[in-house]
């Protein structure tokens, strides 16, 4: 039987386009083993963890208990490393950009979100540039003072403000939510302080046992163990409502203070563009240290409150909280660096 010309060239079209469909159906397929083979041997070699702020604040306790138990789970070893200065900002950016091969992580906190308010140009965006591994928890903000101090309540610090207006003094990390919440508070007081600050909570902590400086806000795993042991003094808490960990500390609501309805979080943040499979394996692993009854148990001493949000919507949690601080900072006239 002859065949026309016209229909062998469509025969031969169809033999060529049933070809290149199987060659990618077979190239698919082959990608989609290697991710999921990427996935199941990662980690092959040491993580590393980085923590934006100086040794022995919060952030680098929190990093430290989640290091050990991942390194327990994976078998492979998570590296702390220290990278402060400029807000949390030098330590945010290397790892912003670093290669998206969830090697490198980062320790995230309060710092993330202010910073936008506070600096003219950053290298890295402080939401999209990043793959969210998981909230670890939120805790409020704690007004904390030496106990060799006369002051003992917010009416105290009214009335050393209204004997010598601008005398006292307060630590603060520039740019950090200690920062801004020293300014919050300002606002929501009318008493001036002195903002000195600090490369971390740890720096600020020791000015504050020396009495140095008169106050200090930071988080309840930053003071923990002050509180505990009675080497620091607690003024006051932010939010509506008391610290489970420190229920004898009053909020500044309940003394006669409202609005400063803040508080502090703490989250696991990889480089934006890290592939989907090893995104998910960070998520998987950190809620499964999350339940390990050790973490959540020192996390709960360190007054923090595991969150109860999903990986995805924290990045919706990240914007929101950017907005917050940058009308905190336009409102308190700051201008940024």
């Amino acid at each position: 039987m002859r065949i026309c010309s016209q229909h062998k060239n469509y025969f031969f079209k169809d033999r060529i386009n049933i070809k290149t469909f199987l060659l990618f159906a077979v190239f698919l397929n082959f990608m989609l083993n290697m991710s999921h083979a990427a996935a199941v041997e990662f980690p092959t070699r040491p993580i590393t963890l980085v923590v934006p702020f100086t040794a022995g604040g919060s952030s680098d306790v929190i990093a430290r208990l989640l290091a050990n138990q991942l390194t327990q789970q994976w078998g492979q070893t998570i590296v702390v490393q220290n990278k402060p200065g400029a807000g949390a900002t030098i330590g945010t950016a290397y790892v912003a950009e670093a290669a998206a091969d969830g090697y490198t992580a980062l320790l995230a906190d309060t710092a993330q979100t202010t910073a936008p308010a506070m600096y003219k140009k950053l290298s890295y965006d402080a939401v999209e540039g990043f793959a969210p591994a998981g909230m670890i928890g939120t805790a409020p903000l704690v007004l904390l003072t030496s106990p060799k101090s006369k002051l003992q309540t917010a009416a105290d610090l009214l009335d050393a403000h209204r004997a010598k207006p601008g005398s006292l003094t307060i630590g603060a990390g520039s740019g950090t939510a200690s920062h801004l919440a020293s300014e919050l508070f300002q606002m929501r007081s009318s008493i001036k302080l002195q903002v000195i600050f600090y490369k971390g909570a740890s720096q600020a902590i020791t000015d504050l046992l020396a009495a140095h400086i008169d106050l200090l806000f930071t988080n309840p795993a930053s003071a923990a163990q002050y509180l505990n042991n009675g080497t620091l003094r607690a003024i006051g808490v932010t939010g509506s409502q008391r610290e489970v960990s420190f229920k004898q500390v009053p909020t500044f609501k309940e003394q006669g203070i409202d609005g400063m309805d803040v508080s502090y979080w703490f989250a696991l943040l990889l480089p934006a563009g890290v592939p989907d499979a090893i995104l998910q394996r960070w998520r998987d692993e950190l809620q499964r240290a999350l339940r390990e009854p050790v973490v959540a148990q020192q996390l709960l001493k360190l007054g923090i409150t595991q969150s109860a949000l999903e990986p995805t919507q924290t990045q919706q949690f990240l914007r929101q909280d950017q907005a917050l601080w940058k009308k905190i900072v336009e409102t308190a006239g700051i201008q940024p660096e």
